[in-house]
């Protein structure tokens, strides 16, 4: 997908404005709409937890002191329902899916040396114990990642190379995963 710099009110594009188009990936784009969703969920979840919180405070003057824990139990039931701690986990999850890729996406296409940008990505992604567990995987899965992204950016960006790219980022994320697992074993 393309997306053209600036271009003015014309039907078609120049050669030039194609010239100064930039690749966008697919990938760090789906991660970005799946943090919007969330956040649009948490807060729609949060709109209808405030307005049930209005609609108890309300109807809590209107009652009597003895039905009063009755009252509450049942708002308290109902705002649950929204189940507001598992959709804020989901945003959470989300905003470091997002920030994961956008940072790989970052230093792939802006640090030219490939050992450092390499470096790099696994210092974000990995603890160092991780990494001396599983130093081949890894470097396997990143070295694959980088190298398919530049292609993707810098040469071609046909569907085989986005899904390379993706099946690389899909083994990180397995990876990644992982290393969350054995974290919260430990």
């Amino acid at each position: 997908m393309l997306l053209l710099a600036s271009a003015p009110d014309t039907a078609v594009p120049s050669e030039e404005q194609f010239r100064l188009a930039i690749r966008r990936h697919h990938l760090i784009e789906e991660a970005k709409v799946e943090l919007d969703l969330a956040y649009e969920e948490v807060k729609r979840a949060e709109q209808a937890v405030m307005a049930l919180e209005f609609e108890y405070n309300e109807r809590m003057h209107q009652t009597s002191a003895h039905m009063m824990a009755e009252l509450i139990a049942e708002k308290e039931g109902k705002q649950e329902a929204h189940n507001l701690d598992a959709l804020y986990e989901m945003q959470n999850e989300a905003a470091q899916r997002f920030a994961l890729v956008s940072a790989a996406f970052a230093i792939v296409s802006s640090v030219q040396d490939e050992d450092m940008s390499l470096d790099l990505i696994k210092r974000i992604l990995f603890r160092r114990d991780f990494l001396r567990r599983h130093k081949l995987e890894v470097d396997k899965h990143i070295r694959s990642f980088h190298r398919g992204l530049r292609e993707y950016m810098r040469k071609e960006s046909s569907p085989e190379a986005d899904q390379a790219v993706r099946a690389s980022w899909s083994e990180i994320e397995r990876m990644t995963s992982l290393q969350a697992k054995e974290a919260k074993a430990a």
